[in-house]
């Protein structure tokens, strides 16, 4: 799968599944970056697309509502809520660890 932005990159797919909780996909692309849930971003994940095109960051669409962004983008957009902080560096390390 492609990420969907002007200078596209392979992106490695996986789907992450905690016990009793519902998957969550991620992504790492070819040169190492994080992707993560949309529903990350404080105003929601249809916000997070409207920014993120407005500001030329790139995505990966899976379907009409779950996207992926770069990790380094949804934190700079969580700066202000530590708890979310938390959730992203622990979801990159999960994601980094399964694609190691």
């Amino acid at each position: 799968m492609d990420a969907e932005h002007h200078s596209e990159e392979d992106l490695h797919i996986m789907e992450l599944q905690a016990p009793g909780s519902a998957p969550l996909h991620a992504g790492v692309s070819a040169s190492g970056l994080v992707y993560l849930r949309g529903d990350l971003h404080p105003l929601g994940s249809a916000t997070a697309l409207i920014k993120a095109a407005r500001e030329h960051v790139p995505y990966a669409a899976l379907g009409a509502v779950n996207v992926l962004f770069p990790a380094d983008w949804l934190r700079g957009e969580c700066l202000h809520d530590a708890d979310r902080l938390r959730v992203i560096a622990a979801m990159e390390r999960l994601v980094r660890g399964a694609a190691a």
